[in-house]
Order: C-alpha cells, then structure tokens, then sequence
C-alpha cells in the first residue's frame, strides 16, 4: 500500500540507525558527548532526512532501479553535510583514536562515512518497498 511506505521508509531507516550506532559503539569507532545526540542523530537524521526525506520524497514513487542512484548520491551530499557540521560546529560525536578502515585522520573519517550515508536511502526504501509490497519496484 502506497499510504504506508513513507512510514515504513522512516522505520526501516530508524532501523538502519540503531544497527549502525549499535555496530559503532561496539566497535569503538565514535562516542556521542550526550545521550541526546545519538537520540536526534537516529530520530532526525536518520529517519526523517534520509528515510522520510531523501528516501520517500526522492524516491518513493520512482521505479527502485532507476532512482536508487539518485538517493545514493543525495544521501552521501546530506552525509557529508552532517558529518561537516559535526566536525566543525555541532560537535555531538568524536572519532576514536584508532584507524577505521586504515582511515585514520577525524576529517578523513568524517568523509567516508559521509559517503556511506548514501546507503541509508537506498536501504530504506528497499526495505519499505519489501515490507510494504513484497518488491522494491524495478
């Protein structure tokens, strides 16, 4: 049903969220100065700018094979726009001392995962699209 895939695009990308900050606790890959941090990075960022925002708005209604670039890329741009932010304003999570991926200037780190982003909406609204129909479209 197409009511509820904005829904399940927030979800699946709150999903993605908890993993992702779960695997990086784990890891010791970044620490958040606060609880509320990590809470608004999953909530906002995760869920309503990349799952609602750049995974539904984006592509929501679009056949998954032709616009999955597309959200790859928008949301690689809003990653490394927030990990930019971060790094030189917000301040709401460091990076480790130790090498990610033998990545190991915070900058550098900042970067990289900035790309990843992209993935969220992509994931997202593949996941909502199984969910929701049992096919991510073409």
């Amino acid at each position: 049903m197409i009511i509820d895939q904005p829904l399940s695009c927030f979800l699946a990308a709150l999903a993605i969220g908890v993993v992702v900050e779960a695997t990086a606790r784990a890891g010791g890959v970044w620490t958040y100065r606060s609880r509320a941090f990590l809470l608004l990075n999953i909530l906002i960022i995760f869920g309503l700018v990349q799952g609602l925002g750049v995974g539904w708005v984006i592509g929501g209604r679009q056949a998954f094979g032709g616009i999955a670039p597309v959200l790859f890329m928008v949301g690689a741009v809003m990653g490394i726009l927030v990990e930019g932010l971060n790094d030189y304003w917000w301040h709401g999570w460091s990076w480790s001392d130790r090498p990610f991926f033998g990545i190991e200037r915070a900058i550098d780190k900042a970067a990289f995962i900035g790309v990843a982003w992209g993935f969220v909406p992509v994931f997202s609204v593949a996941i909502a699209r199984l969910a929701t129909t049992g096919d991510i479209g073409g």
